[in-house]
């Protein structure tokens, strides 16, 4: 059974590690992970999934400057061996939730170009790719950038 609840300083060496070894040359560091924390509640809300064993399966967050504003998510991940199992859709739908509730218009996200793991699960969410970013991630890899409408939800 997987619980989920909001992130905390003591999961960042976790999360970190989880970090690099999904994302390995474009991971996030501790340092911009304490910085995103440091800005919880404020504008920033992080949650992470956890098994029943509390390790650490999953994290996602999301930024809004202010209520009233667009909001972006920051990060979604699914450690591999636990893709597939309605992880990552209930992380964002908590996302989703949190930006309504700061009365965002609508919620960006970028997502690899081709991945054809995330990018099914976004649009299934209703989110369309708007445009898209060169060289986002590292030289030549690119972002689709995508978008929900939150006043039609």
């Amino acid at each position: 059974m997987i619980t989920y609840r909001e992130m905390i300083a003591l999961d960042l060496p976790m999360i970190v590690s989880m970090e690099r070894q999904i994302y390995r040359t474009d991971a996030w560091t501790m340092a911009q992970f304490k910085e995103e924390l440091a800005a919880v509640p404020r504008n920033r809300y992080y949650i992470i999934a956890q098994d029943e064993q509390n390790h650490i399966v999953g994290y996602a967050g999301v930024f809004s400057p202010d209520t009233g504003l667009d909001a972006d998510v920051l990060t979604l991940t699914v450690a591999p061996s636990w893709r597939r199992q309605g992880i990552g859709r209930a992380m964002l739908n908590q996302l989703i939730a949190w930006a309504i509730a700061r009365q965002a218009p609508a919620i960006f996200l970028e997502v690899r170009e081709g991945n054809v793991e995330a990018s099914p699960l976004y649009e299934s969410a209703g989110f369309v790719a708007i445009s898209s970013r060169s060289n986002y991630y590292s030289l030549g890899v690119n972002a689709v950038i995508m978008k929900k409408d939150l006043n039609e939800v």
